[in-house]
């Protein structure tokens, strides 16, 4: 079984909420790479969501967008991957996953996208933007090479592609708490919640977490009401570095969860 695949089953049969923490590889704003991962697993982090810098980061609001952009003035996407072995090295018993967009696995070719990332010792791949037709052969590659692929639930999710969804995810999905971009919004959609119960009842096994638009307390504290296992947070836990408070802001959060 997939290392995260496993660790999240037992957090989740533990009843422990899942927190998936994105961070930015190659963002000179978050400081010292390996010392900062630290502090986010250290605060409660479950999951490292470790950012691919792109040049169009399409599905992305101002604070990921400008993230990616001061990474990629200092490194490459190739780079940023790379680093990735350093924080395997450092955190041995980690869930790192990559977050990317498909445009930078299809630049390097998915076959040796997916065997490079296992060998700098990830976990799994999220790409939110992959087409239909690419998709089969994405998961294929994957598969061959030990890693994970989270599924990404639109929050539109069509009766017909519940049953599809339920049967694939592993680990965890990623159900879009809200539409359009990335980036902290108030509230959270009431569709969480049927989405949640659709899964369950078509036989997800996977922890059920909530992203997009979540950056307080409260809002977390309605996604666990919702039954979600976990939630995903992003664009606000790399301002709280750039202020200088994410070790309260992270700790904030998993508060909430617990």
């Amino acid at each position: 079984m997939n290392h995260m695949e496993q660790v999240l089953g037992e957090k989740k049969a533990a009843g422990h909420k899942i927190f998936v923490g994105y961070f930015p590889l190659g963002d000179p704003a978050m400081g010292d790479q390996v010392a900062r991962v630290g502090e986010f697993i250290a605060d409660g982090v479950d999951v490292l969501e470790l950012g691919i810098p792109y040049e169009n980061p399409v599905l992305d609001g101002a604070v990921v967008s400008a993230s990616m952009a001061r990474a990629l003035e200092v490194t490459t996407s190739v780079a940023a991957m790379d680093s990735i072995a350093e924080l395997r090295a450092a955190y041995p018993d980690a869930c790192l996953q990559i977050m990317c967009y498909y445009e930078t696995i299809e630049a390097m070719g998915t076959e040796a996208f997916c065997e490079h990332a296992a060998a700098v010792g990830a976990d799994g791949v999220l790409a939110p933007n992959v087409p239909s037709g690419a998709k089969a052969g994405l998961a294929e590659a994957l598969d061959r090479a030990g890693l994970l692929q989270p599924l990404f639930v639109p929050v539109d999710l069509a009766d017909a592609d519940v049953a599809a969804f339920a049967e694939a995810g592993r680990g965890y999905m990623f159900l879009q708490a809200q539409e359009g971009k990335t980036g902290p919004r108030d509230g959270v959609s009431p569709s969480v919640e049927d989405n949640v119960r659709r899964l369950r009842e078509a036989g997800a096994t996977a922890a059920l977490c909530a992203g997009f638009g979540i950056s307080k307390p409260q809002q977390v504290k309605d996604l666990m009401a919702m039954g979600a296992d976990g939630v995903i947070v992003g664009s606000s836990i790399i301002d709280a570095v750039i202020a200088g408070d994410s070790r309260e802001y992270i700790s904030s959060l998993r508060a909430a969860l617990d």
